[in-house]
């Protein structure tokens, strides 16, 4: 698995929407799709370094290259969400900067996400609810005062369930399927009031994913 390349750039590419350059690493020249914005960077530096995520295919390995560390593990989290291709992964931090686009997910602003391009709004919805709480060591940076992973206060069930109502409201659902969607969870209140109260707080914010998951499932079906 190549990790890192450090080397001269030979070339640059462009096909369609992907940029790259060609790197040579000991008289091996490495074809790397990197982000467009980063090409400028490389111009007139006669060593270059990246961070790679190689991706193994039938059809031959793909290579994408990062100036930092950061950008690569992000990519990385984005391209593990059922779905979300590498090309995705690629425009999202094109877009964005690694902590504008983790504030975006965990702050459940789909409509900011769509405004990437191939970003609809089932894929905004995926990604926020995959990743919304796999994302702590990219927030160094972050206020978490303002994240949605807080504690549940015991005995208050109906913080949990407000909490779960605003994100849905959040990603664009009304009023009405998300009273309809909710029930999953609701129907059995006392018993998943004394649930919360006995578990962790990220064993919490798994059952939180859980419960999500489940409602935009049901959602989806009745969408069809």
């Amino acid at each position: 698995m190549i990790s890192w390349l450090k080397g001269e750039i030979i070339n640059t590419w462009q096909i369609s929407t992907k940029t790259g350059v060609v790197l040579n690493v000991g008289g091996i020249g490495y074809e790397i799709q990197i982000l467009k914005k980063q090409i400028e960077e490389t111009k007139d530096s006669p060593q270059i370094e990246f961070w790679i995520h190689q991706v193994y295919r039938e059809d031959g390995t793909n290579l994408y290259g990062f100036k930092e560390i950061n950008q690569r593990d992000l990519f990385r989290e984005i391209i593990c969400v059922n779905g979300i291709g590498p090309q995705i992964g690629m425009a999202l931090l094109e877009d964005f900067e690694v902590v504008q686009l983790v504030n975006a997910i965990e702050n459940n602003e789909s409509n900011l996400l769509t405004k990437t391009q191939g970003i609809g709004r089932r894929i905004a919805e995926r990604l926020i609810v995959e990743l919304r709480n796999k994302l702590h060591r990219f927030k160094d940076n972050i206020d978490t005062s303002n994240g949605r992973r807080k504690d549940i206060t015991p005995n208050q069930f109906s913080k949990y369930v407000d909490e779960i109502y605003s994100i849905l409201k959040s990603l664009g659902y009304v009023d009405y399927e998300i009273k309809n969607s909710i029930k999953i969870i609701t129907t059995n209140e006392k018993e998943n009031t004394l649930l919360l109260n006995t578990l962790s707080s990220e064993a919490k914010a798994e059952l939180m994913d859980k419960h999500l998951k489940e409602i935009l499932l049901r959602l989806s079906e009745k969408s069809t």
